[in-house]
């Protein structure tokens, strides 16, 4: 467009304003408050998607038949994802499993006790006594053979 085509294309138009910035990018944050309100709101009648955001509606965005605005949109949040899981890592694990109190070495435990822990209790068990095993009744037997 040249000049002349401009002044009578913005003529027929009430209320505009030319931004000459001469190839500069134009940015809404350095205008004022009210100037930006202004220019929004002029966006907004022309544009439906526009007009939806400044009242708050996301849009497009509709969960179980409901329209998600800013108000609503705590209304939607999944409750696990507040609460995190606790993580452990490795070293707390190993830390754990050695602060567990030893059977005294004298004391000597029936089969029915033996039978009532859990594989890794026996294995420590076991290691105490000096031996090995992959199962739980190979392990039983020889901490009672050790007894």
């Amino acid at each position: 467009m040249n000049l002349e085509e401009k002044r009578v294309f913005f003529a027929k138009r009430p209320n505009t304003t030319t931004i000459n910035m001469a190839g500069k990018k134009f940015s809404l944050s350095n205008l004022s408050e009210e100037d930006r309100k202004n220019i929004m709101k002029r966006l907004a009648q022309k544009d439906e998607v526009l007009q939806s955001g400044i009242l708050g509606i996301l849009p497009g965005i509709k969960i179980d038949g409901k329209q998600v605005t800013k108000d609503n949109i705590h209304e939607f949040e999944i409750g696990s994802m507040k609460e995190k899981p606790k993580v452990v890592k490795k070293e707390e694990l190993k830390e754990e499993i050695k602060e567990k109190p030893k059977e005294p070495e004298n004391k000597k435990l029936t089969k029915k006790e033996l039978e009532s822990m859990t594989f890794k209790e026996l294995k420590v068990i076991a290691n105490s006594l000096g031996e090995t095993g992959r199962s739980k009744v190979e392990l039983i037997n020889e901490i009672l053979k050790k007894q």
